[in-house]
């Protein structure tokens, strides 16, 4: 027998209104501005309600200076939902609980048939919906309804006693915009143990057959179920999807969903994008064969699927695609990116291998900004694949050839900074560096245009790469747009930094000089007090002691150098400054060295009876010198190389920097 409804006023903050819990057809999720009981809208049919004004959710945080009474439920009412006790809850009276049982809430707004769905009381939830069928339509504060809750926690049979009583509304969405199938599959595709995938995969199937348009419901992501399932690869759930929607209009449900949405993502993916997400042939074709309009559908940036799998270096899929919709390998995306400068941008070498021996002439192909493949990998400093151009002969007329503002593939690797790619292209005889652009620049011009006041040393180093080269600036390279002198005064250097420096070095100058002036008086072994070799030290005839004393020797003078080169730049002049800079580093690197190297050795004197601790002095300090001389190498490196043999000696040092520092970027690995 259904029990009767207390009255309202009793029940005031007890539940959230109706009207914001039902879910009309558009599937719009709309609450109003607080959790608060509105006696006006809580007459009325569900036809009524969902035609009154709605208001938007508001996300904003709970004020903290305003009071508020929780939600609560009784006790041994929670209890016994918690434990699927049917006959304490069917003999409970509504007196006893102020209310009826179905109005009663947890501080979250669960319910009694919440609570049972999500601990799988099959019975329970038969007898709540037996009594209170109008109460089925009312959500916890995360939206969510028994079904959803049910489908969440993985309780098939629950959620088949619940189905019959949202005939209909499997569609509803929760505050997040996802419907109870896609709780399902989400719970589906993060589990790792294979029982709990496949109790998901049954109550995914379950909805599915149930109500086959929920398969086409997008979150507020803007995926719907079989997006999720296409990027995740699961072929059987794909074309169990498209069996049963079949004879349904899905694609106006799909449109209707996207327009009722948000849309404010960078990234919407069509479906067909989603599958090649998921790298799996298999739900390609499933989706393919649901209807030719697939293939034209792009994503958010005018990406047709060709152009998606050469992006995200998909080899299997570009194959698939060049097989059946060859003709997509000349159409661009909105930024003027053809399928093949996608694949150069992103470094994808097999793929751009691909296009080229299947359509020899795509390598003509330039976007918005007359740039071909070889602009397009140099500027993205993709390094393989530039290096993979350069080799092949057919592309050799890439080589030099210009934009639509005149940069070659020399000049836009240079302005993007990226000194492994400069250095492939200045290496190959057939790169003219003289090339000018149309504002009459080389590429050492565009890169001494660095991002900010100091350059990084991403752009020293690109910078470096053109000077090894031998690439100069351009006869004028103080012009204006109509090649006329520019009047405009060349901005100073900023002499703050070059004292920072100056005053740190001398710093670390004083300490060796003082280090190593005290190690010359204070020698390992002491000294020998017995005539005739009085005051002498005692190690003095061992060779690593002779050693020790040049070491230490080269260190203290090396030091003082550095000192007295560094007093001359505290007189002010730039080019003086720059002089001693230029001068003292690669003479303090040395000291430094030197000094390290004394220390070695003496420690090595000082415990030379015990043979083992000797050598692991030697091994450490050796690596540790090593490192140390790979380090202050570059740093010493010149500027500019009068003779092509230095170029083949820095070549080395000047890779291991770049890979040191990460300043190359890395190309793409296909699957």
């Amino acid at each position: 027998m259904p029990r009767k409804r207390s009255n309202p006023s009793q029940q005031t903050h007890r539940r959230a209104p109706r009207h914001l819990l039902v879910i009309d057809a558009e599937m719009d999720r709309e609450l109003p501005e607080d959790l608060e009981r509105d006696e006006d809208f809580e007459t009325g049919t569900e036809e009524e309600i969902a035609a009154r004004p709605k208001r938007k959710l508001k996300t904003s945080k709970i004020s903290t200076d305003v009071s508020r009474r929780a939600e609560n439920m009784q006790p041994d009412l929670y209890m016994a939902a918690k434990l699927g006790n049917t006959d304490f809850i069917k003999n409970l009276k509504t007196e006893d609980l102020e209310g009826p049982v179905e109005s009663q809430k947890t501080p979250q707004l669960n319910s009694v048939l919440h609570i049972a769905a999500s601990l799988g009381h099959s019975q329970l939830v038969e007898e709540m919906l037996e009594n209170d069928y109008e109460h089925r339509l009312e959500g916890n504060s995360a939206g969510e309804f028994a079904v959803h809750v049910a489908a969440r926690c993985g309780h098939l049979s629950t959620l088949k006693k619940l189905a019959p009583a949202y005939s209909g509304y499997l569609t509803i969405k929760n505050n997040e915009g996802n419907t109870p199938l896609h709780l399902a599959l989400i719970k589906k595709y993060r589990e790792v143990d294979l029982v709990l995938k496949t109790k998901y995969s049954e109550i995914a199937e379950f909805l599915v057959e149930t109500n086959p348009e929920v398969s086409y419901c997008p979150n507020e992501v803007h995926k719907s179920p079989l997006h999720m399932a296409a990027e995740a690869g699961d072929a059987e759930m794909v074309k169990l999807m498209i069996e049963k929607a079949d004879g349904i209009n899905m694609a106006m449900v799909e449109a209707v969903g996207r327009v009722l949405g948000d849309f404010q993502f960078d990234e919407v993916k069509s479906i067909a994008h989603a599958a090649i997400t998921g790298r799996n042939i298999d739900v390609l074709d499933s989706v393919m064969n649901e209807g030719p309009h697939r293939i034209k559908e792009r994503d958010s940036k005018g990406m047709t699927p060709l152009s998606y799998a050469a992006y995200i270096g998909y080899l299997e899929g570009v194959r698939y695609f060049l097989n059946k919709f060859a003709d997509y390998t000349y159409e661009s995306d909105r930024n003027g990116f053809f399928p093949i400068h996608t694949a150069s941008s992103r470094g994808h070498i097999k793929i751009v291998q691909e296009f080229i021996q299947r359509y020899p002439d795509s390598v003509e192909l330039l976007n918005h900004q007359d740039q071909n493949i070889l602009h397009v990998a140099a500027m993205s400093g993709k390094a393989k694949v530039v290096n993979y151009m350069l080799k092949m002969p057919e592309l050799e007329m890439l080589v030099n050839e210009k934009d639509v503002d005149g940069n070659t593939s020399l000049h836009l690797a240079s302005k993007g900074g990226h000194p492994k790619v400069v250095s492939i292209l200045t290496w190959d005889k057939r790169v003219d560096s003289k090339l000018l652009n149309d504002e009459g620049k080389t590429a050492l011009d565009v890169a001494g245009k660095y991002s900010g006041k100091v350059p990084s040393f991403r752009e020293r180093l690109t910078w470096l790469a053109l000077r090894y080269a031998g690439v100069s600036h351009a006869p004028s390279p103080s012009t204006t747009e109509d090649n006329l002198p520019s009047s405009k005064p060349t901005a100073a250097p900023n002499m703050d930094n070059y004292k920072d420096r100056v005053n740190t070095l001398l710093l670390v100058a004083t300490l060796v000089a003082t280090v190593t002036f005290a190690a010359g008086f204070t020698v390992p072994g002491g000294n020998d007090d017995s005539d005739p070799h009085k005051g002498m030290a005692k190690f003095l005839r061992h060779h690593l002691f002779q050693a020790f004393i040049i070491s230490n020797t080269i260190a203290m003078y090396s030091s003082v150098t550095v000192v007295v080169a560094l007093i001359w730049a505290q007189l002010g002049d730039l080019n003086l400054v720059i002089a001693s800079l230029k001068f003292a580093v690669p003479i303090l690197g040395l000291a430094l060295i030197m000094v390290s190297s004394a220390f070695m050795i003496g420690s090595y004197l000082m415990v030379r009876g015990l043979n083992w601790l000797a050598y692991v002095v030697l091994i450490i300090g050796s690596i540790f010198l090593f490192i140390l001389t790979l380090l202050f190498l570059p740093l010493c490196l010149p500027s500019s190389l009068p003779h092509p043999i230095f170029r083949y000696i820095v070549y080395y040092p000047f890779c291991l920097l770049v890979m040191v520092t990460r300043s190359n970027t890395n190309d793409g690995e296909e699957k």
